[in-house]
């Protein structure tokens, strides 16, 4: 730790990243710790273990700890992690009883305020995405929990705290909050608080900025198992992003604009204590698996957070059968009059999907190349109608009189409880964020003063120069994945995909070309959606963000794929016509 530079080092991207991942920071020389814990699903996953008796916070969390807390100790190594979940107090507990187990001299803050769950009524919660109001009576809520900022993590660690437990915090408030107490940055200090805001999102996904679900992989050696991101987060806010010495995978500017793309909507990136405008970014290679990030510049933050509440939606349930050889569609169609006449179909549930997955070739294949796969998913809020008896087991009851070949790759289970995620912004004035830690009065922390009622209008992207080369090209049929790079994600219902290239004349074709409608026609599952395209010139791309396409979120979307990772691999698979001169192919 320097008077110039943090490095702060990721050590936990979901919940159930690898238990290493904490020591092998240790070894490397981090200052900070950080720990992301927290997708929208895991704190219904959290709550759902409540309701059998189990902790809501993440346990992993404090075994990992117990492991190093000598050499954290040892070492003056910070930790900052959002595993307190559902009950940060009760984590945080557990932590110090570890402790004083063992003699271990740390101070352990708990952050709580954040959960409304209780305190829902005169709220109008309105869908950000569907604009519809929640009547929070007529559901069971699970889960409600307001996110947080970066501030009482700071008030956390200027008490002294060694290891600070979140609750549903945004994720890059966990590097803002160690850098604003490191650096002594003020409260108005809007573009070092976005630069720092930039720097959590990019390490806060692991490896993911490393080189992990990195589009253009092929292009590069083995990667092997991408390495641990570090963030060397500098006194004006900019820094450097690097990975473990010695690790696999890659930094690069790619790996970092990926990243950057991923779960994010427009040029305005909104954290609770800065608006970060994503449009000022600036990615420069220092080559050694090390890239600057400068030039972000933020605004003062609106007068709402962002509150993630999810009710009981009803139940689901799902079965696998593989189809194998000739014939598939006729099988198929067999198969599916058979199902929907003993188990019913799209009229009979609240959602009903029939997918079918291959075959990869419809003759001559392997046994693999030659099998389709079918899913088959229920939900409703009835549990009886997707019960095993009712859904599952009348599935597996046909299979000696059904298509030849028959057989399942799952077993006939019970239905599962699923949710609905609902998010909503509320009032920052109904949420008293509150620092305690152990034997020493609660800390209230005050929201900043100075905000803007509303999000301020993004300036158009300026017209880039115009490319002689690019009026009447020749062309040539490729995947779109040959010129792009592309990275997607999850945003309760919606979907975002951001496509980017590598120079300023293929950018000046992907935005005349890759319009929405031109989207919805390469992919058909996005026709009828709303689909909002956003330009960043500086990053040569384009974010889409699809509306609905998740339906009511990933605990209760019936696609296989319901964190929309596969999508932006899909649609660089998709083919287009692409000028030569793009791909350096001669034309004379």
């Amino acid at each position: 730790m320097t008077a110039n530079t943090l490095r702060i080092g990721a050590f936990s991207a979901f919940y159930g990243d690898s238990p290493d991942n904490m020591e092998v920071l240790l070894d490397d020389g981090v200052d900070v710790l950080i720990g992301d814990y927290l997708a929208e699903l895991t704190m219904l996953i959290l709550r759902k273990n409540q309701l059998r008796g189990g902790p809501g916070y993440a346990r992993t969390f404090v075994t990992q700890l117990g492991a190093n807390l000598e050499r954290i100790a040892t070492q003056g190594v910070k930790v900052v992690a959002n595993a307190g979940g559902l009950d940060p107090e009760g984590c945080a507990e557990e932590i110090r009883g570890l402790c004083r187990e063992r003699g271990i001299d740390l101070t352990v803050a708990a952050v709580v305020g954040d959960d409304l769950r209780e305190s829902l009524d005169g709220i109008e919660l309105s869908n950000m995405d569907t604009g519809e109001v929640l009547d929070p009576g007529a559901h069971t809520v699970l889960t409600a929990n307001a996110y947080l900022g970066a501030w009482p993590i700071v008030e956390a660690l200027r008490a002294g705290a060694d290891i600070v437990v979140c609750p549903r915090a945004t994720d890059a408030s966990l590097v803002v909050g160690p850098a604003a107490w490191h650096f002594s940055w003020g409260r108005q200090d809007w573009d070092r608080l976005a630069g720092a805001v930039v720097a959590g999102h990019l390490i806060e996904r692991g490896g993911q900025v490393t080189g992990g679900n990195f589009s253009r992989f092929y292009e590069h050696d083995d990667l092997g198992h991408p390495g641990l991101p570090i963030a060397e987060v500098a006194a004006d806010g900019g820094s450097v992003i690097t990975k473990v010495r010695g690790s696999g995978g890659l930094v690069s500017p790619d790996t970092v604009k990926a990243q950057l793309f991923y779960e994010v909507d427009g040029p305005h990136y909104h954290n609770p204590d800065v608006v970060t405008d994503l449009t000022s970014i600036t990615v420069a290679d220092l080559g050694d698996d090390r890239v600057a990030v400068s030039g972000v510049r933020g605004l003062p933050p609106t007068t709402t957070t962002k509150l993630s509440l999810t009710y009981e939606g009803g139940y689901r349930n799902a079965m696998t059968i593989g189809v194998t050889g000739s014939h598939v569609e006729q099988k198929v169609a067999w198969l599916r009059r058979q199902v929907e006449s003993r188990v019913g179909g799209p009229e009979t549930f609240d959602g009903f999907r029939w997918t079918v997955i291959g075959p990869a070739r419809a003759t001559d294949g392997t046994y693999d190349e030659a099998t389709a796969m079918v899913v088959i998913t229920a939900r409703d809020r009835d549990a009886a109608k997707v019960s095993r008896q009712a859904f599952a087991d009348r599935i597996v009851q046909i299979c000696l009189a059904s298509i030849p070949g028959f057989y399942m790759t799952t077993p006939p289970q019970k239905e599962r409880l699923f949710g609905v995620q609902w998010p909503c912004l509320v009032d920052k004035a109904l949420i008293r964020p509150v620092v305690r830690i152990d034997g020493r009065p609660a800390l209230e922390v005050e929201w900043e003063s100075e905000v803007d009622s509303n999000t301020r209008p993004v300036a158009p992207t300026a017209d880039l120069a115009a490319f002689p080369e690019l009026e009447d090209a020749a062309t040539v049929a490729v995947p779109l994945g040959d010129i792009v790079a592309t990275r997607s994600g999850d945003k309760g219902g919606k979907a975002n995909l951001g496509v980017w290239v590598r120079d300023e004349m293929a950018y000046a074709w992907l935005r005349g070309h890759l319009t929405p409608d031109r989207l919805a026609e390469l992919m058909p599952e996005v026709r009828g959606l709303r689909v909002d395209r956003h330009e960043f010139a500086n990053l040569l791309g384009l974010n889409f963000v699809i509306h609905g396409y998740l339906e009511q979120g990933v605990s209760s979307c019936l696609r296989i794929d319901p964190q929309a990772k596969g999508l932006g691999e899909y649609l660089g698979n998709r083919t287009v016509e692409v000028p030569k001169v793009l791909l350096g192919i001669r034309t004379d």
